[in-house]
């Protein structure tokens, strides 16, 4: 590189700053402008110095007198053009993407769109706009600053590279030893290039695919359908996408963040890279199809909670389906039906020391309850947290020996208690009297279930809503469970809501007749699907 020289960011000339393909997107976060902001306001408040703040080294490649090529350093560019947008600091420069269909960065702030780049600049413009709440101060001092005006100055360092030089392979040399490109960012590379035999208008095409994807691949809903716990931390899910396409391994490209790339590379020069993009775009809608169709979404969800078979796999059913819905959820029921086993209602209770299982078959009836339903079992915020399996009526009548439990019991007790029962509870001595007076009241010895472990007594809940009840009497659980903001699945709901007992009006107590109801409704949906997997 040569031609270095200072760059007063209150002196830019008027140009357009384009960024080019190869380029990451912009992603910033809140935390990484807020400690810009936070060093400018100590720079301009607090430093002696008569050196320049530097903001870093902005490398460039000539095009044309107004225009250049970003070759690095667009993150904070782009970061300062917001500020100086949010500080309503006029200036004669822009910025243009290419990966956006060529708009301006000024464009993109008045008008802002739906893709992964909107939203990190959006978080951005939140994060300016907050930063500058607390009083008028800190405005008054950044637009000083940055407009030059109190001897202090905001540099970048410029360096320009010849225009016979290829600003790709001098942006990877550059960003070489710093927060390392992914796998997924390295791929885009691969296809923006140039050389790579791509017309501009193909790459152009892939850019604005890849952020809708990109986008999409941020819902959380649509992500958490997927085996993907081997890309659960990595800094874009894109990877995962690719992870299919190249059928990786996804344990090595945990252990290797660059596995992916190497993998995609190899194929896409002997597939060809259109090709290839392709094949991933069918793969995106193949798993598009999946997360809008009910079923299949529910059987995904299931599979990748309480299966080892990774995507790859079920993309490789859905190509061997002939790429039809109908074959390839008859497969997925398939695969639930095997991991569930031969078996009936029957062998299902609760086992303390084996509960995986229970688990595994109250989210399929969740699943088989919310498709009835014709809604969603969520599992996305399945994921957020553990599940126990919770039994109906209490597990056990024994009083609770801790003064804090008891009076949290009693506490939970008393809301559910008429103003005249509370007074006769009142005038109980100890505990074990104030218990039994509670449970006469909630409690028919003719309706108890003696098997507190059957089927029909359980039911799937967060294990935080499940502990911190203990054993509350039956009106108490269901306050408790309804109206605590938890995500609560829609069979669990539905039982302590009785919607599928007859004597629906009696809400005092968890009978036989409930349990009853219960089971022959898990029954019916259990064996309807089990014989349809076959």
């Amino acid at each position: 590189m040569n031609d270095k020289h200072e760059l007063s960011v209150c002196s830019i000339p008027a140009t357009i700053f384009i960024i080019p393909h190869y380029q990451r997107g912009y992603r910033w976060t809140d935390k990484e402008v807020i400690a810009l902001l936070d060093d400018l306001l100590a720079f301009e408040y607090n430093s002696a110095s008569q050196e320049p703040y530097c903001l870093q080294p902005l490398v460039f490649q000539k095009i044309t007198d107004g225009e250049v090529n970003v070759v690095d350093g667009q993150q904070r560019l782009t970061t300062l053009a917001i500020i100086l947008h949010e500080l309503g600091i006029k200036h004669t420069w822009d910025i243009k993407y290419t990966t956006e269909g060529n708009m301006l960065l000024s464009q993109l702030l008045e008008a802002p769109g739906n893709s992964i780049n909107d939203y990190f600049r959006g978080q951005a413009r939140d994060a300016v706009r907050n930063w500058l709440k607390p009083d008028g101060s800190r405005k008054e001092a950044l637009c000083k600053l940055l407009n030059g005006n109190g001897g202090k100055r905001v540099i970048f360092l410029l360096y320009e590279i010849a225009a016979s030089e290829d600003g790709h392979a001098v942006f990877q040399r550059l960003n070489a030893g710093k927060t390392p490109l992914t796998s997924s960012e390295l791929i885009r590379a691969l296809y923006m290039e140039a050389g790579n035999g791509l017309s501009d208008g193909e790459k152009t095409d892939i850019a604005k695919e890849w952020d809708l994807i990109e986008a999409e691949m941020g819902n959380d809903e649509f992500w958490a359908i997927w085996k993907n716990e081997d890309f659960r931390d990595v800094p874009t899910r894109m990877d995962f996408l690719f992870s299919i396409v190249a059928d990786v391994d996804s344990s090595k490209a945990r252990h290797d963040g660059l596995f992916v790339y190497r993998k995609m590379e190899t194929i896409a020069k002997v597939e060809g890279l259109q090709a290839k993009w392709e094949e991933t775009l069918r793969c995106w809608w193949w798993m598009q199809a999946c997360f809008a169709d009910d079923e299949a979404y529910h059987l995904l969800g299931w599979l990748a909670q309480f299966s080892y078979r990774g995507t790859r796999g079920f993309w490789d059913i859905w190509q061997n389906a002939g790429c039809r819905m109908d074959a390839f959820k008859k497969e997925l029921r398939k695969l639930v039906a095997e991991r569930i086993g031969d078996r009936d209602l029957n062998s299902f209770r609760y086992d303390p020391t084996a509960t995986d299982d229970l688990r595994g078959f109250f989210v399929l009836l969740n699943t088989l309850e919310a498709q009835r339903r014709h809604i969603r079992f969520r599992f996305d915020l399945y994921r957020q947290c553990s599940w126990d399996i919770e039994h109906i009526a209490s597990q056990t009548d024994n009083p609770l020996t801790s003064k804090k439990e008891q009076d949290e019991w009693l506490a939970l007790a008393r809301l559910e208690m008429a103003k005249s029962d509370l007074e006769l509870l009142d005038e109980k001595k100890s505990f074990a009297e104030k218990w039994l007076f509670v449970f006469k009241l909630f409690e028919r010895e003719d309706e108890k279930i003696a098997d507190k472990d059957v089927i029909e007594n359980l039911a799937l809940l967060d294990a935080s809503t499940n502990r911190a009840y203990k054993n509350a009497i039956f009106p108490a659980k269901r306050r408790s469970i309804l109206n605590n903001g938890q995500y609560v699945p829609p069979l669990t709901e539905a039982v302590f809501a009785k919607r599928y007992s007859t004597k629906a009006a009696q809400m005092r107590y968890w009978g036989r007749d409930d349990a009853a109801n219960y089971r022959e409704t898990m029954k019916q949906m259990f064996d309807q699907f089990m014989g349809g997997a076959k």
